[in-house]
């Protein structure tokens, strides 16, 4: 009896910090992937910014939190895939409305935005990608369905993944995100 108890005492305070550990998910969600807003930079002509999603479904905060973009592949003419020319290596994605690639808390049971891609209605066949170094630093790419590998990482917890999809073909404020099935 007394190991028993033993054991519960010494097994509980390890399973409680256990169960309280943040957890990460990256996911898309569509009533809050899109936002249409004008940029400075353009002379305030509209811009178009897709976001994934980011939620830390523990009550405490992951520190540190950042968002890369580990791969894109864009969809050739016979329905496949290959590396999309011009990106080299993976990259540090910026959370939304942030004005640098630095890393961020995300808090306890709450969700961040982190951009994924956006367009310009001054460079409409131009899908374009944050790079660092900031605030100059971007990606372009020509229209075409992408498919784009993320992963967000923090001090406190084990790496999130997510595929998605970018259809860029129907003009530069109608880019559609989706979730993307997994390679078997």
């Amino acid at each position: 009896m007394w190991n028993s108890i033993r054991q519960a005492l010494t097994l509980g305070p390890r399973f409680r910090s256990h169960a309280r550990k943040p957890g990460l998910e990256v996911y898309f969600d569509p009533t809050s992937t899109y936002e249409r807003r004008d940029v400075a930079d353009t002379g305030d002509r509209p811009g178009y910014f897709c976001h994934v999603m980011v939620r830390n479904d523990g009550p405490v905060a992951a520190r540190n939190c950042r968002g890369r973009l580990l791969e894109i592949r864009v969809r050739g003419a016979d329905g496949g895939t290959s590396p999309a020319p011009g990106f080299f290596a993976p990259v540090f994605l910026k959370w939304a409305r942030e004005p640098d690639f630095d890393a961020r808390e995300v808090e306890g049971n709450q969700v961040r935005r982190l951009d994924l891609c956006f367009a310009l209605a001054s460079a409409p066949d131009q899908l374009r990608f944050f790079a660092p170094p900031s605030p100059s630093g971007v990606m372009i790419f020509p229209p075409g369905v992408y498919t784009l590998s993320v992963q967000v990482t923090a001090d406190n917890v084990k790496p999130a993944n997510g595929m998605f999809q970018v259809d860029f073909t129907s003009g530069w404020d109608r880019i559609v995100v989706s979730e993307a099935a997994r390679p078997a």
